[in-house]
């Protein structure tokens, strides 16, 4: 029980930099002349390298889940 909560709180880690960018565009709309496609670009071209640490703890916390030890 106590390892399923760990590997779910993994999993929710590695999913907040593939929200993040919307939260702060959102943010970045109601208050500059942004629009939300632009503003993803603009963030995905400064901070892909978030993506791919996203996707590893993803990934660590799906194979966590699935290996009986």
């Amino acid at each position: 029980m106590k390892k399923n909560l760990i590997w779910n709180i993994i999993l929710i880690i590695g999913i907040i930099p593939f929200i993040l960018p919307f939260a702060f565009g959102i943010y970045k709309i109601s208050i500059e002349s942004w629009t939300m496609f632009d503003w993803l670009v603009m963030y995905s071209y400064i901070f892909w390298p978030t993506y791919i640490v996203g996707a590893v703890v993803i990934a660590i916390s799906i194979i966590g889940r699935f290996i009986k030890k």
